[in-house]
């Protein structure tokens, strides 16, 4: 055997031996940067860090959503911003009188101001604002200001303010920028079982507390039905129409008659009738 098989021999024997002294005393455990798990805390990359605490929604890894605890379901206290946004953008005008129509009954119209359909939380009136205002405007009101309505949405759920979630904080924020002294006589608001209210210059929002809602069920349950007798039906329909939605008209011209009569007391779901003097009984 020459020189040259004998070296090639040597190494390939040398080979296998670190081989089997590799296996033997387990060196490639030795040297892998394997993970211990007997450290006490295994930090995050910052790259990669969540401020959950910060975040509206967190998900875990199962996949289910967590909601903050301050984030809630606006109701109709999201409309008192928008409105106010629109009447500030000029899409609508804050003293104009809206044509409203019943849902359940397309002959029943009426009209009133979009202050008292807020103030009524009337939702044949936010349907029609919401129209007027259109979907686009609401989107853009409310992306703008960093809330994200889920997709195909309606625009009214995005003005009755169902179907999605805000931050309390964002929405008092909504409150202080766009709703001015001119919505006072709205104040405290109530929706939702929560209440917007004035302090400090600006605004808060908190539970309904319940003497507060006793009173509200009680201003609301009955009123004192005017004499429209003599008035154009605008001016009646003006008159009446912050009190209730549910008002048929026949006829024309001036009111001749009416229903509740005058100084009656009357539930808020009682229909009222006014008869122009060009109707014939």
């Amino acid at each position: 055997m020459n020189k040259q098989a004998i070296r090639k021999a040597f190494f390939v024997c040398a080979s296998i031996g670190v081989v089997y002294a590799a296996l033997a005393f387990n060196i490639q455990d030795r040297f892998s940067m394997k993970r211990t798990f007997n450290s006490p805390v295994r930090k995050a990359p910052k790259s990669l860090s969540v401020a959950v605490a910060n975040a509206r929604d967190a998900v875990t890894p199962q996949g289910t959503a967590i909601t903050s605890s301050s984030s809630i379901e606006p109701s109709s206290l999201i409309t008192v911003p928008i409105i106010a946004y629109a009447i500030r953008e000029g899409l609508i005008e804050k003293d104009g009188m809206i044509l409203v129509k019943k849902t359940d009954d397309a002959s029943n119209v009426y009209l009133k101001k979009p202050f008292d359909i807020l103030k009524d939380k009337d939702p044949d009136g936010l349907k029609t604002l919401s129209r007027i205002i259109g979907k686009k405007n609401i989107e853009t009101f409310l992306n703008r200001e960093g809330i994200k309505l889920p997709d195909r949405s309606l625009p009214f759920d995005a003005m009755a303010g169902t179907g999605y979630s805000i931050e309390k904080n964002a929405l008092v924020a909504l409150y202080n920028k766009y709703v001015g002294e001119g919505f006072d006589p709205l104040m405290p608001y109530v929706a939702g079982g929560f209440e917007v209210v004035r302090k400090g210059g600006g605004f808060d929002i908190g539970k309904v507390r319940e003497d507060r809602q006793a009173q509200t069920a009680q201003d609301g349950s009955t009123w004192t039905m005017p004499n429209l007798t003599g008035l154009s039906m605008k001016a009646a329909l003006d008159k009446i129409s912050s009190r209730t939605e549910a008002v048929k008209i026949h006829g024309s011209g001036v009111v001749a008659d009416q229903y509740p009569k005058p100084q009656e007391k009357v539930q808020k779901e009682t229909r009222c009738i006014l008869y122009g003097r060009s109707y014939q009984r």
